[in-house]
C-alpha cells in the first residue's frame, strides 16, 4: 500500500478545523481517491465481473483532527455511513470497498461533508471462461505451455464454459447465454442468466465435443436479450487433440510437442517485432524430450525453452532449476551469456542416455552464448537420471576458463501466454527445511531483505511451487550448500503498482530477439514467460570433483581449463516436510554395506546417480545395509548380474514385484530402510532376459 499511494495522485482538500497547533504544524488535510486497478492486479478472468470498487481516504497526520466518515448514496439518497479507521503508519489510509449499487461517496469531518467523489459504474460488464471439464497434463495430449486463454481438448474431452455478467439502470429477465463450435454452428447449448439491475449473474454451459476432424476450432460465446439481439459476444480459440500416443508410466521419449501460436521476434537491429511459424522454428531434425513418471509428473526438454528442462505442472506452468549461466564479463558479450539466449539451438542438444522401468538418463550439452550467439569455448553438460518414485539427480559438469566464473541454480516458474503471475503463482511459492528440521517459509512478495525469512543454516530442501492449483511441487537439494540464496528477486512495479511477486521476463522461453528485461511488458500477450523466484548466484555448492589442466574446448583449441562437477537431488512430488527430510538426509548419508555373494564396486556410492555399484559374483548376493538415517528407496547397480528375474527378500520376507523394478543392470526398490536390514536377491538360474526398456547408454556408466 506504502507504493502504491507514494506514486498515485491524489486530490488534496484543505479542511477547516478549529485547531490550536503551532504555526509550524502541518495544516490538516484529508485526501479521497478510488483505488486504482491495473490488468495484471487481481482480481481476474470471471471476478473482474461486479468487483468491489474501493476508496482511498488519506490524512497527513494522527491523531485524526476530526471524526471521519465516509457514506455511500444510491439513487441520490444516502444509503451506508461508516466510521473510519487510519493505517497507524504514514501514509495514513483508511480503505473502504462501497457497496455495488453506490454511485457517489461523500466525506464527512465532525459531520460536516468536506468532498464527495462519484464512483463511476459500467453499464454492462461480462466475461467467459472455457476449460476442459477434467485436467489433463497438457504434455499428455502433445502439447506444451498451450496459451492461458485458449481451450485445450484431448480425445472425447468435454468442455465447459462459465461467464459472469452483470447489467445496471435496466433488467434482463430472459437473456442467455450461448455457445456454439465455429465447426458446428448450428449446434448451438443455451442457458438461461437472467439479468437483475446491479446484480451480478453467473451461468454455466456444457459443451459438446466438438465433431470436427481439425486440429483447431473457434468457440463462440454469446449473450442475447430478450428480442434475440447479441448485446456481448466472445471467440476462443480451441486446440483439439485426436490422438494420444500410449506411452508407459515411467520411461523417456523423443517427440515433437506441438504448440500453435507463433514465436514472437523482435529484431534487436530496429527493434521491429514480427513473428515466426512455430513449425519453422528449429532444425526439423530436432526433437523434444518428455520423462513421464508414474506419480503424473514429467519433465521435458523443449525446443522453445532452448532445451533448458523444466518440470511442467498439470495446470500449465513449469518449474526449472536455471543452468550454468557464465557471471565473469566475456569481451564484447551483448546481454547475459547463458543458453537460453541458444533460441535456434545453434549449441544445446539433447540425448536419451537410458530409459528402462529402472531408470531414466537424459544428457542435455550445451554453450552459454550471448544474444547474437557468441560463445568463448566453455561447455556444460548436464546428467538427469530419474527413478520411477519421482525423484532423480541433477549433475552438472563444466569445462571453463579456469578465471570464468558461474552461476549455477535459481529457481524459476514458466507461465504460458497471457497469464498473469499474480493469478498464477502462489503466495507461498517456496520454503526451505534446513537439515535440523528448521523452516524458512518465504512469501511473495518480498520487497526488502527484512520480509524474508531467517533460522536454520544450510543445507536445505527446497520446495518450490508452480501453481496455485498444483498439488505437487518442485524439490532440490544440494549436500553441498553452505549458504541460502542470497538473491530473493523482487517484485516489479507498474503506475504506481505492484504487479509481480518477483521478477518476470518475457525474453525466454521462445521469444525472440529481446534482452533481458526490468519491467513489464506486452509481450506476455503473444508469448510464454518466466518468473525468477531467488538465486544462488556465485554462491555455489561445493563440487564434487574438481580438476585442472590443459584440455581442449568447445572450439578444439588446447588451453588451460578447469573441469567440475555438482550433483542434486531433485524430484516432483507432494511430499510433507517430515517426508521431504528422510529424502535429503537420506541423500547425504548413505547406508554401511556388508555384502555376501559379491562385493561393493570401486564406485560405489554415486551422487550422480544415487545409487550403490555392486560386483555380483553368482546366482544370489545378500546385502547387510547399515542405515544412520532412514533410506529411502535405495538403487543398486549390480554390475555382472546374470540374466533373469530376480526374487527379492527383505530379512527373509519376499518382497512384491509392485515395490521393485529391475532392468537387468538397475535395482530400484519401493521401501524405505529405517533399521538394520538384508537384502537377499536370487536370480533365475535359466537366464530368462529380464529388462524391457531401451537402453542407449552402450554401457557407460
Amino acid at each position: 500500500m506504502k507504493t502504491l499511494l507514494a506514486t498515485f495522485a491524489w486530490l488534496v482538500l484543505g479542511i477547516p478545523f478549529a485547531t490550536a497547533d503551532p504555526p509550524q504544524a502541518p495544516s490538516p488535510r484529508a485526501t479521497l481517491a478510488l483505488e486504482p486497478t491495473h490488468p495484471w492486479r487481481p482480481p481476474f478472468h470471471l471476478d473482474r465481473v461486479g468487483r468491489p470498487v474501493a476508496v482511498l481516504v488519506g490524512i497527513n497526520q494522527l491523531p485524526p483532527p476530526a471524526k471521519f466518515q465516509l457514506a455511500q448514496v444510491h439513487d441520490g439518497r444516502e444509503s451506508a455511513r461508516r466510521d473510519l479507521e487510519f493505517s497507524t503508519g504514514a501514509p495514513f489510509i483508511a480503505r473502504v470497498e462501497v457497496d455495488g449499487h453506490a454511485s457517489e461517496v461523500i466525506l464527512f469531518a465532525d459531520a460536516v461533508e468536506v468532498d464527495r467523489l462519484a464512483v463511476p459504474r459500467p453499464e454492462f460488464e461480462a466475461e467467459a471462461v472455457a476449460r476442459p471439464e477434467t485436467v489433463v497434463n497438457p504434455v499428455d495430449l502433445g502439447t506444451i505451455l498451450p496459451p492461458s486463454d485458449w481451450l485445450l481438448l484431448g480425445p472425447g474431452q468435454s468442455g465447459v464454459v462459465e461467464v459472469a455478467a452483470i447489467l445496471r439502470g435496466r433488467d434482463e429477465p430472459a437473456a442467455l447465454v450461448t455457445a456454439w463450435f465455429a465447426s458446428e454452428a448450428d449446434r448451438r447449448v443455451s442457458r438461461p442468466l437472467p439479468l437483475a439491475d446491479g446484480t451480478r449473474a453467473m451461468a454455466r454451459v456444457d459443451l459438446p465435443h466438438p465433431a470436427t476432424s481439425a486440429d483447431r476450432d473457434v468457440l463462440h460465446v454469446a449473450l442475447t436479450g430478450a428480442d434475440g439481439e447479441g448485446f456481448w459476444s466472445r471467440e476462443v480459440p480451441v486446440m483439439l487433440v485426436r490422438e494420444v500416443a500410449d506411452r508407459p508410466a515411467f520411461g523417456a521419449y523423443e517427440t515433437k510437442l506441438r504448440y500453435d501460436a507463433p514465436i514472437s521476434v523482435r529484431d534487436p537491429a530496429t527493434g521491429a517485432f514480427s513473428s515466426l511459424d512455430y513449425a519453422k522454428g528449429w532444425n526439423p531434425a530436432l526433437q523434444d524430450v518428455v520423462v513421464r513418471f508414474p506419480n503424473g509428473a514429467r519433465f521435458v526438454f523443449w525446443r522453445g525453452s532452448s532445451y533448458v528442462p523444466f518440470w511442467a505442472g498439470r495446470h500449465n506452468t513449469g518449474a526449472c532449476y536455471e543452468w550454468a549461466e557464465v557471471l565473469t564479463r566475456q569481451p564484447d558479450a551483448v546481454d547475459c551469456v547463458e543458453p537460453l539466449m541458444d533460441k535456434e539451438l545453434r549449441y544445446g542438444r539433447v540425448t536419451i542416455l537410458e530409459s528402462t522401468p529402472a531408470r531414466v538418463r537424459v544428457r542435455w550439452t550445451y554453450q552459454s552464448t550471448d544474444l547474437n550467439y557468441q560463445v568463448w569455448g566453455d561447455q556444460a553438460v548436464e546428467d538427469y537420471t530419474f527413478y520411477p518414485d519421482g525423484f532423480g539427480t541433477r549433475v552438472v559438469s563444466l569445462k571453463t576458463d579456469p578465471a570464468t566464473e558461474y552461476e549455477l541454480s535459481e529457481l524459476i516458474v514458466l507461465t504460458p501466454q497471457g497469464a498473469f503471475p499474480f493469478d498464477v503463482l502462489p503466495e507461498d511459492l517456496v520454503d526451505a527445511i534446513a537439515l535440523d528440521g528448521t523452516k524458512r517459509a518465504y512469501r511473495f512478495p518480498i520487497r526488502n531483505p527484512s520480509e524474508a525469512p531467517n533460522g536454520g543454516a544450510a543445507p536445505a530442501i527446497y520446495r518450490l511451487r508452480l501453481n496455485r492449483r498444483e498439488e505437487q511441487a518442485a524439490i532440490c537439494f544440494n549436500p553441498g550448500d553452505r549458504a541460502f540464496p542470497p538473491v530473493v528477486f523482487g517484485p516489479f512495479q507498474d503506475q504506481g503498482l505492484l504487479v509481480t511477486p518477483c521478477y518476470w521476463g518475457s525474453h525466454w522461453p521462445l521469444a525472440r530477439g529481446n534482452a533481458t528485461g526490468s519491467k513489464i511488458d506486452d509481450r506476455i500477450a503473444i508469448s510464454p514467460c518466466h518468473n525468477s523466484v531467488m538465486s544462488w548466484a556465485a554462491s555455489r555448492p561445493d563440487p564434487i570433483a574438481e580438476s585442472r589442466g590443459t584440455g581442449l574446448d568447445a572450439a578444439g583449441k588446447a588451453r588451460p581449463l578447469a573441469f567440475r562437477r555438482w550433483a542434486w537431488l531433485i524430484g516432483m512430488t507432494d511430499a510433507d516436510d517430515d517426508r521431504l527430510l528422510q529424502w535429503a538426509r537420506s541423500y547425504t548419508r548413505p547406508p554401511s554395506l556388508t555384502v555376501t555373494g559379491g562385493q561393493v564396486a570401486f564406485e560405489g556410492w554415486s551422487p550422480e546417480r544415487r545409487s550403490v555399484s555392486l560386483a555380483v559374483d553368482g546366482l544370489s548376493i545378500e546385502v547387510a545395509i547399515r542405515p544412520e538415517v532412514p533410506c529411502v528407496n535405495p538403487v543398486f547397480e549390480l554390475i555382472g548380474a546374470p540374466k533373469g528375474e530376480p526374487r527379492l527378500f527383505l530379512d527373509d520376507a519376499p518382497l512384491a514385484p509392485d515395490l521393485f523394478a529391475w532392468d537387468g543392470r538397475t535395482l530400484w526398490l519401493d521401501v524405505t530402510l529405517a533399521a538394520p536390514t538384508r537384502l537377499k536377491i536370487d536370480f533365475d538360474a535359466t537366464g530368462t532376459d529380464a529388462g524391457g526398456g531401451v537402453d542407449h547408454s552402450s554401457g557407460e556408466r
